[in-house]
């Protein structure tokens, strides 16, 4: 069983899910849901994704963000990206999180999600710091953590 098939099951599984939470709002009955599921499916798995990593076909999050309903998962609308950081950062960047979450949260009275606003915003900013090293600052800066 290779991890494709994991995946594809998986996303399957997903999808009949987010299809049966639809159904019970609206009312449908479990046969029409079940059809739309297999449409679904096979849209799905006939997609595929391009270099840029977008699929072809229709984008579903284009169309929720139009609707009224709750907002798309992160999962839904970006990229997965893992990372493996030492210790001593990663309780930083968890400190720094809870720090800033209280703060606006307390100053705007709206989320502030971990994965939708604050790892994009370190990331980007970090970025732009990265921008203005050279190699060797970069080397002294390494030197400096270990």
């Amino acid at each position: 069983m290779s991890g494709e098939d994991r995946a594809d099951r998986l996303r399957r599984r997903r999808q009949r899910s987010r299809d049966r939470a639809l159904t019970d709002e609206s009312g449908e009955s479990d046969e029409s849901a079940e059809s739309e599921t297999d449409e679904t499916t096979e849209s799905a798995e006939t997609a595929k994704p391009n270099d840029a990593g977008e699929t072809d076909g229709t984008d579903e999050t284009s169309e929720a963000d139009e609707s009224d309903g709750p907002k798309p998962s992160v999962k839904d609308e970006q990229k997965p990206t893992y990372m493996y950081l030492p210790h001593g950062v990663r309780r930083d960047l968890d400190r720094a999180y809870s720090i800033l979450k209280a703060e606006y949260e307390y100053e705007y009275e709206e989320s502030f999600e971990k994965n939708r606003h604050f790892y994009p915003l370190v990331v980007s900013l970090g970025l732009e710091a990265v921008d203005e090293l050279d190699a060797e600052d970069v080397r002294s800066r390494l030197e400096e953590d270990r």
